[in-house]
């Protein structure tokens, strides 16, 4: 018997609900060259999947398809490298996290985020932040400033990488940061 539970979703449907909930941009790009239409699925800009086919839709579902391979690919790939890595898991899943554990530990005030630029299309907008610290003993950090990202946690993520690298270079072996 089948139930919605066994029915397998359409993969335009399944890719567009994975998009949204990564926070990344999804766009088809389509083309029709003699009687084929091609069909180009991009996320975040990036070309991950493609299909051919006569009828414009099936190419649409085939290339989403493709995509999902490529995305789950992907994942699978980078869960075996955080694995392998855990100080590398905690340093790319939760950096402002560990940005914060950091200043509590040396008795620093909070870093401060700023947005820097907010841009893009409503469907694909783009949000960079800027991070410092007020260190006790050499007063304001530099500001780091991230990378351009689809959302704002992750554009504040970004921006902490840079400066636990800075705080990392300025503060080895300084345990206290003294």
């Amino acid at each position: 018997m089948v139930t919605p539970d066994t029915l397998p979703m359409h993969p335009v449907r399944e890719l567009q609900e994975r998009c949204q909930q990564q926070a990344e941009g999804l766009e088809y790009k389509a083309s029709r060259t003699g009687n084929v239409a091609t069909v180009e699925v991009l996320v975040d800009g990036i070309q991950i999947g493609v299909a051919q086919n006569p009828q414009k839709k099936m190419a649409q579902k085939l290339a989403a398809r493709n995509a999902l391979v490529v995305l789950k690919e992907k994942e699978t790939a980078a869960k075996k490298d955080t694995e392998k890595d855990g100080e590398k898991k905690n340093g790319s899943q939760f950096t402002r996290q560990t940005l914060n554990d950091i200043c509590l530990r040396r008795q620093w005030p909070m870093p401060q985020y700023r947005c820097i630029n907010e841009g893009g299309p409503a469907h694909a907008k783009r949000f960079v932040y800027a991070v410092r610290v007020n260190t006790s003993d050499s007063g304001w950090t530099d500001e780091c400033i991230g990378e351009p990202m689809p959302s704002v946690k992750k554009a504040k993520d970004s921006a902490a990488v840079l400066l636990l690298e800075l705080l990392n270079r300025n503060y080895r072996g300084k345990p206290d940061g003294k």
